[in-house]
C-alpha cells in the first residue's frame, strides 16, 4: 500500500493570518476557486506564477518565499536579496516575540551563536527551558559564547544546560555578530563600529535554494563551533572569614 505525503504550507498559512485575509478573500480577489487555495495550503500545491504574485501582493510577502518551488518551476537560481526576509534599523525595534518565536518552530537544528548572551535571555523569557525541550526532542543545538575572562559567559547565563543532554556548549573569542539560527532561519545581530548591540540592524534571513546569503553565515557557524573550547562549570570560590 503507498500512502501519499502531504506538505502543508504554512508559510502561506500564516501570510493570511497576519494579513487577516479569508481563504474564501484570497480566492475571490484572484478570481480562482475557493478549493484551489485550500489545496495551496494543505496539500502544498504551488499556483501559477500569474496567481502566485498576485496573491503575495496581496498579503504584502514574496511569492518565492510561500512558493519555494516556484523559482523551480522557472528555473531561476534564488538571489541573496530573495533570502532576506526583512531587515531591522535597529535590534530595539525587533518585534520581541520574534526571537522566541522562531526558536520554537525549530525541528531540526537550533545554533546561537551569541558575543552578548544576555540580550537574548531577556527577549526569551523560558530561553534555557525551551532549549533543553527542544534537545529532549532530537534537535541538535549548539550554542557558543564569549570566553570565559569577559563578564559574561555562557556558564553565568545558562548553568542549567550544563549538564542537559543533547546541548553544546562553547566558547570563542572570535565572536563578533549575534546570529540566532533555528533550522533556515535565521536572525543576524551586525555589529556597527560606535554602536552599543541594541543599536545595530538585525536582518531576518531564510535560507532558500543554495543560500547566496545564508550559506556564509552558516559555514562561520560550522567554523565557530569546531573551533570552539567546551565550556565547563564555574569553580566555586573561596571567601574569607
Amino acid at each position: 500500500m503507498i500512502t501519499a505525503t502531504i506538505t502543508v504550507n504554512e508559510r502561506l498559512r500564516a501570510a493570511l493570518v497576519a494579513a487577516n485575509v479569508t481563504i474564501e478573500g484570497l480566492a475571490s480577489r484572484l478570481g480562482v476557486d475557493p478549493k484551489s487555495v485550500e489545496r495551496w495550503i494543505t496539500l502544498g500545491r504551488t499556483p501559477h506564477a500569474r496567481n502566485a504574485h498576485a496573491a503575495a501582493k496581496l498579503l504584502h510577502t514574496d511569492p518565492y518565499l510561500l512558493w519555494p518551488a516556484l523559482g523551480d518551476r522557472h528555473r531561476s537560481v534564488p538571489t541573496p536579496r530573495d533570502e532576506l526576509v526583512t531587515c531591522y534599523p535597529t535590534r530595539s525595534v525587533v518585534p520581541l516575540d520574534l526571537w522566541r518565536s522562531v526558536l520554537l518552530n525549530a525541528v531540526g537544528s537550533i545554533d546561537l551563536a551569541v558575543a552578548h548572551p544576555l540580550f537574548l535571555v531577556d527577549a526569551v523569557w523560558d530561553l534555557a527551558a525551551l532549549v533543553a525541550d527542544k534537545a529532549a526532542a532530537g534537535v541538535r543545538v549548539r550554542i557558543v559564547g564569549p570566553v570565559g575572562t569577559s563578564p559574561v559567559t555562557l556558564a553565568d547565563v545558562f548553568p542549567s544546560l550544563l549538564a542537559v543532554p543533547g546541548v553544546r556548549l562553547g566558547e570563542h573569542s572570535g565572536l563578533h555578530a549575534d546570529v540566532v539560527r533555528a533550522d533556515d532561519d535565521l536572525l543576524v545581530t551586525t555589529p556597527v563600529d560606535g554602536l552599543v548591540p541594541v543599536l545595530s540592524p538585525v536582518m531576518h534571513l531564510r535560507r532558500l535554494g543554495p543560500a547566496p546569503l545564508t550559506s556564509g553565515y552558516l559555514t562561520a557557524l560550522d567554523h565557530l563551533f569546531a573551533t570552539a573550547a567546551p565550556v565547563h562549570a564555574p569553580r566555586l570560590r573561596a571567601v574569607a572569614a
